[in-house]
Order: structure tokens, then sequence, then C-alpha cells
């Protein structure tokens, strides 16, 4: 436990830990920031003329015609799995489909906006375990440390435990200061109440983000500590978002499965369905769904953070330490 509070103090004493935090909270507030004023209030007049223009449109004929044919093939209109809703309600003009702007709707946001924190949080978990690391490797530190601990099995172990406490704190205050800020204005701009479960559904999903973070985290530290250079990490993470997936999807379609972004998608948002299409067509072209769980994204992140962590520490003890 001393370790691990000696460690948690040379993470807040590094200068460069506290300008990557601070980005985090300032990418945070101009997220919540530009959500907010695209999703402000809309003027009743707008509203009601959007509303009047959607009931004109509804009663055009090509709305029925297309109703008709989206009935005889749903899954063309409503995707290869189509849910309950019928083909009148999907495809009825709404009053939201004229307005410049969305109404502020939590309900929609807590899909895709994780999302996005997650995303944002956990490359900033990344740098922040490989700057850290990385810089002790860089000023010999590790060494001197093995003087006074000798033990590599709980210097290293104090090491990632603090790195996974910290991105693990990060996350949930990033997602906490988006999510009240979200459901402050909600209550503010309108009177239609939140859907039952919403707070335990968006509970659970702020627990995922936070998750990803700290293994986001783990992973920068493992990487880097296994070869010792900060440099090393951002290379790799650049490479395989700018090129990596592009090129496994280019080539080999059915690795989609297996996929970083994918199992991120399926994670954060309870489930992910995969497209999948034919790689030749002589007739007629469906494609294929494949579903990737949250179960399957469990179990995906934990064997890979497994397989890091185990990796580093393997490394670490059997390498001589400068």
């Amino acid at each position: 436990m001393k370790l691990v509070l000696v460690e948690l103090t040379r993470l807040r004493s590094r200068r460069a830990i506290a300008v990557l935090i601070a980005g985090a909270f300032v990418i945070a507030a101009i997220l919540l920031g530009n959500q907010l004023w695209s999703d402000r209030p809309v003027p009743a007049s707008e509203l009601a003329a959007a509303q009047a223009r959607a009931d004109r449109e509804a009663k055009q004929p090509y709305v029925a015609r297309e109703i008709r044919r989206c009935e005889r093939n749903p899954q063309d209109y409503l995707g290869p799995t189509p849910s309950d809703a019928s083909c009148a309600e999907a495809l009825k003009p709404r009053a939201e489909w004229f307005l410049n702007r969305q109404p502020l709707d939590p309900v929609n946001l807590s899909r895709d906006l994780p999302l996005g924190i997650a995303l944002f949080t956990g490359v900033i978990a990344v740098l922040i375990g490989a700057t850290m690391i990385g810089a002790e490797w860089s000023a010999g530190s590790v060494g001197t440390q093995l003087l006074f601990e000798s033990r590599r099995n709980q210097v290293w172990t104090a090491k990632a435990v603090a790195i996974g406490a910290a991105t693990a704190v990060l996350g949930l205050l990033v997602f906490t200061l988006v999510w009240t800020g979200i459901l402050l204005a909600y209550q503010a701009w309108s009177e239609t109440p939140l859907p039952d479960g919403f707070s335990r559904d968006l509970s659970e999903t702020g627990l995922r983000v936070v998750a990803f973070t700290a293994v986001a985290g783990l992973a920068g530290y493992a990487i880097t500590m296994a070869v010792r250079h900060t440099v090393v990490v951002l290379g790799m993470m650049l490479a395989y978002s700018v090129i990596g997936e592009a090129f496994l999807r280019g080539f080999f379609p059915r690795v989609e499965p297996w996929l970083v972004s994918n199992n991120t998608f399926a994670w954060i948002q309870d489930g992910y369905e995969i497209t999948l299409y034919p790689d030749q067509c002589f007739d007629e072209c469906r494609p294929t769904v494949e579903k990737l769980t949250l179960l399957d994204s469990a179990v995906y992140f934990g064997v890979l953070t497994a397989v890091l962590l185990g990796l580093s520490l393997l490394i670490f003890r059997r390498r001589d330490v400068p």
C-alpha cells in the first residue's frame, strides 16, 4: 500500500500528467458546450411551423407509397434486423425532420455521447500511462527505486495500480461532468420526464466508460514498461488508428469482430452489430449481420489486457535495469 501511495504522489507531481488531465477537462467542457448549443431549445413558433409542414408532407401520395413498399420489404427500409416500430411510424414525417436543430434528448445521447467520452478519455489515459513510466525510464529513476525496493513484482504492481486508479478516477470525473451538465440543462429546458430505468442504464454505461479508461491507461503503461520509450507507444497508437484498421478491413473483411474499435462500440453501447457483405454477388446481395455482445467485448478486452500486463511484467522481471 505504501508503494501505491508513493506512485500516486509521483504521478501527481509530474507536470506532463497535470497538463494531460487539464486537457481532458477542457475537452469535456468543449464537448458539453457544443452539445448544449447544438440542442438548445427551439422557439415555439419555429416548432409549430415545422409540425405544420410535417402534417402537410404526411398527406402527400409518395408517403403512402413508401409505407406500402416498406410493408412488403421491411428489411430494405428498417435494416437487416427491423425493430418493433411499424413502417408507418418509421416513415411518417415528423416535425424534427424540418428543424435546423433537434431538441435536447438525453435518451438518444446516451448511446453515442458516452462513446465519444470513452474515446478521448481512453487516448488521454494511454498517454498518462505511457508518459508516467516513459519519463521514469528516461530519467533512470526505475533503477534507483529498485535499489530501495528490490522486489520487482511489487514495484511493477504498485505502478500499475496507481495508473489504473488515477485513470479510472479521471474517466469517472469527466463522465460525471458532461452528464451532469446535460441532465441539468434538460431539466431546465424540458417538462417531459425521463423514462424509467434511464438513470440506472446511464450509471451502468458510466461504469463501462470508467473501466475502459482504466484499461487504456494500463495498456499504455504495460507497453511502455516493456519497450521503455513513450514515443513507441505513440507511434503504435497512431499507426493502428490511422492505417491499421483500414488495412485490416481492406484485406481481411472477416477480421471485423476482432478490431479494437468494434469491440469498443460493443463495450460502451452494450452490444454492436457488424454488417458484413459477401465477397462476390451473383444474384442478389444481402448482407449478414454479426452481433458483438457486451460479454464478447468484455472477454476481448479482458484477455488483451491480461496478455499485455503479463508480457510487461515478465519482461520487467527478466531484463536488466540500467
